[in-house]
């Protein structure tokens, strides 16, 4: 079966035209939706990149202010470290004699007193005193009491090297006593004892 197209040759051309033009309509509307889903995606990760440099900028300006109030920290540290170097410096060689004193005190026996100190850079610290003696003590008690006062100064964190130099019987206003003297070495504030404190007893 043929068919005939009876249309003037104008007009179908004019219809091919206008198929031809929606076509291209449509591939024009396609193209635009693509781009505009590759603009969109495009866009979502740029700015999902701008967010983490944002993210990663702020942690950089956190970091720099923990570093300055560090940086302050570790000036106040080496000032305070600078500080005590010179009171080191100061304090060298250098006795507490009231707290060494206050020990003394606090370590004597009871049946036991000083009745002269003396101090040398050599000779170090000599402690002359009386002891209470009975002359019917078996043994005599007078020494048992120098025996405990040379433990308790070798036990003082500031003496070292006691030793007792001499202890003798004698009499003090008219009662029977035990003459004694000791020497001990005095640890400063940065001297260390070659050897560990010693006593003996004679």
């Amino acid at each position: 079966m043929m068919r005939i197209n009876l249309l003037p040759p104008e007009i179908l051309e004019k219809r091919k035209a206008e198929r031809r033009i929606v076509y291209v309509a449509i591939v024009a509307v396609l193209i635009f939706v693509v781009l505009g889903i590759v603009w969109a995606y495009s866009y979502a990760r740029v700015d999902a990149k701008q967010q983490d440099l944002d993210a990663r900028l702020q942690e950089v300006q956190a970091t720099q202010a923990k570093a300055e109030v560090l940086a302050i920290f570790e000036q106040k540290e080496q000032d305070l470290q600078q500080r005590k170097a010179i009171a080191a410096a100061t304090l060298a060689n250098k006795v507490n004699w009231t707290k060494l004193f206050d020990e003394l005190s606090l370590v004597m026996p009871t049946d036991i007193w000083v009745s002269s100190l003396a101090w040398g850079e050599d000779s170090g610290l000599a402690i002359g005193g009386y002891a209470i003696d009975s002359a019917t003590d078996t043994p005599d008690v007078g020494h048992k009491s120098i025996a405990k006062m040379l433990v308790r100064l070798a036990d003082l964190d500031d003496l070292y090297d006691v030793w007792l130099t001499n202890s003798v019987k004698a009499s003090f206003l008219e009662s029977p006593v035990i003459q004694f003297s000791s020497t001990a070495k005095v640890r400063t504030e940065t001297a260390v004892p070659s050897a560990d404190a010693t006593t003996t007893t004679p």
